[in-house]
Parts: C-alpha cells; sequence; structure tokens
C-alpha cells in the first residue's frame, strides 16, 4: 500500500517558468523510486529542476526507507511529488506505483544515485517526434570517472544475458543517436502509448533485467529504441544493491530466466535450451567463484518453477 505525502500533491505555478512561448509536444513525468537514497538523492533532485526543457513533473516513490529520505524532499524540495510505500516493494513494481499517478504522455526512470546535466531532457526527448520510437536511452557517465561510460542503453544476447552497451569505454566513443535494444532504465525514457499497449514493468522482478524484459517485449511489438549520446546522466553504479551482493545474485539468475521464458517463442526456446544450459553452467560456476553458489542455484530454481509465459502480440 502506498500513499502520496500531502504536501507535494500539485506543482506551484512558477513550476513551469521558463517554458518555450510555444509549448514543447511532450510532457514528462520523471519517475525516482527510492530506498535509503538520500545520500545521492538531493544531487539527483537538484539537477532536474535544473532542466531545459519544460514542462514536467518528478515523482519519487520511497520504499519505506530508513533514512530522513523524505523529510528531506518535503524540507529542501516541496515541489516534488512524493510517495510513499509501506513496504519495500522494488524498484520494478516502485515504477508501476510512480506510473499510475504519473500525469505525463512521456515518462522517464531515473536511479536515485544519478545527476543529469541540465540539457538532458531536452535532449533526450527530441527522436520522440518520430512516433516509432518508444523509448530512449541517454547516455550514462560513470559518477567519479566522468569520462567514461556506464551504458550506451542495454543489448541482450542469444543467451539472454543483458550487458550495457559501451561499459568501461570512453564516453567519445559515442556521439551519434543511433538504434539500440533498449534502454537502462536508471535512466531511460519511454512513451505512454506504448507501455499501455505492451505493460509497464515486471513487478515480480523486484530489481534487475525489469528494463531488458520491457525492451524485448518492446521489439517484439515493433518498437525501436534508440541512444542519444547528447543527453547525459551520471551513475553511481552499484550504490544500491552494491556490485556483487548475494541477493543480486539471486535476483538476476531469477529474472534472466524469466526473460527468456516471457520473450522466447515457445518453438525458439526450445530449440535454444541445450545451448542456455551449457551457458547457464559457466555463469553458475562464475557465481560459485564469487561465493555466491546457493543464491544463483535458487534464483534458478525458482524462475523453473514458477515459469512465465510467453507473450504473445496480434
Amino acid at each position: 500500500m502506498a500513499r502520496q505525502a500531502g504536501t507535494a500533491q500539485a506543482e506551484p505555478d512558477g513550476f513551469h517558468k521558463g517554458a518555450a512561448e510555444h509549448a514543447p509536444p511532450f510532457f514528462v513525468s520523471i519517475l525516482i523510486v527510492n530506498y535509503n537514497g538520500a545520500q545521492w538523492l538531493a544531487s539527483c533532485l537538484a539537477s532536474l529542476l535544473a532542466q531545459t526543457y519544460r514542462p514536467f513533473e518528478v515523482i519519487v516513490v520511497d520504499n519505506n526507507s530508513t533514512d530522513d529520505s523524505c523529510a528531506m524532499i518535503e524540507r529542501q524540495f516541496p515541489t516534488i511529488r512524493l510517495i510513499r510505500s509501506e513496504t519495500n516493494v522494488g524498484f520494478a513494481e516502485g515504477n508501476n506505483v510512480g506510473l499510475a499517478a504519473a500525469r505525463g504522455d512521456m515518462i522517464a526512470t531515473l536511479n536515485t544515485d544519478t545527476r543529469a546535466e541540465p540539457d538532458y531532457m531536452e535532449k533526450l526527448i527530441a527522436p520522440m517526434q518520430d512516433a516509432r520510437v518508444g523509448a530512449c536511452a541517454p547516455l550514462m557517465l560513470e559518477m567519479e570517472r566522468p569520462e567514461i561510460v556506464d551504458a550506451a542503453g542495454i543489448r541482450v544476447d542469444a543467451f539472454g544475458f543483458a550487458w550495457n552497451i559501451g561499459a568501461g569505454e570512453p564516453a567519445d566513443h559515442f556521439s551519434v543517436t543511433a538504434g539500440v535494444f533498449g534502454a537502462c532504465a536508471g535512466a531511460a525514457l519511454y512513451r505512454r502509448a506504448m507501455l499501455d499497449a505492451i505493460g509497464f514493468f515486471d513487478g515480480d522482478y523486484f530489481g534487475f533485467y525489469e528494463d531488458a524484459d520491457l525492451a524485448w517485449r518492446a521489439r517484439n511489438a515493433g518498437w525501436e529504441t534508440v541512444c542519444v549520446p547528447a543527453a547525459r546522466v551520471y551513475h553511481q553504479h552499484g550504490a544500491s544493491f552494491g556490485k556483487i551482493a548475494p541477493r543480486k545474485t539471486f535476483l538476476i539468475a531469477r529474472n534472466r530466466w524469466w526473460t527468456m521464458f516471457k520473450n522466447y517463442s515457445a518453438t525458439r526456446f526450445a530449440l535454444m535450451l541445450p545451448l542456455l544450459a551449457v551457458a547457464d553452467l559457466f555463469s553458475l560456476l562464475a557465481a560459485a567463484a564469487r561465493g555466491h553458489f546457493r543464491q544463483a542455484w535458487q534464483g534458478r530454481v525458482h524462475a523453473w518453477r514458477h515459469r512465465k509465459s510467453p507473450i504473445v502480440y496480434r
């Protein structure tokens, strides 16, 4: 159950000052799911309120944080819409909660541990003039090394493994807007009409692979995704779960298999299964080397016991 804070229901008129003489064609709802992210949240929100693009709203869904995140928002950012969840519903379902309250015809997702350039939204939304584009990915850069790429969108290989495009490469390798498999939900922009057609994140995922699943569903339904390198966001990668946390190992193992169950056709999945099993064995051994065999195995068992059906588009 979630409840909205009474002090942040509406935006003051001044929130939209500075808009161009001719109003932009899209209203954007920026969703941020927070759990004990006060360390990063103030910087993130300040960067959004400095955006050159108008109009937009910012909605923070707080997953029952135990730090002073909510008090800080109410004290320093009274124009932000704050929704308090009574339990930690995770990143995926948290964004679904935010979507239910969102007014925008464009939906942006942003991690708590990010900071956006002032023109990030102005640049990111430009390709949405093309009705075939369902999602846009900015160039995500490492917070501590801003010349290094964190993600230029995501790709999913034939074995169902999701990868951040360009991770670890110099930022100057990316300069041209181009098609990609999908957007990393740590910083992404989605067309509301696409989400209405194919659904938003699968709330069962909690976290990880929810963006790969959404990207795969979008592609299967005929939507395009582009990466916009001119739109830049800085990201403190791994701040929420840690880079190799045991819980993260479980979620990735389970959600990767769920994503394949949902998005491969039954025939394609059956043909691929021997190769998938071999690739998965190597992944399981890698988890064991990190000391996370139990979590990796449990994630796989849970995925197979609670299999999800392929998505069928008509």
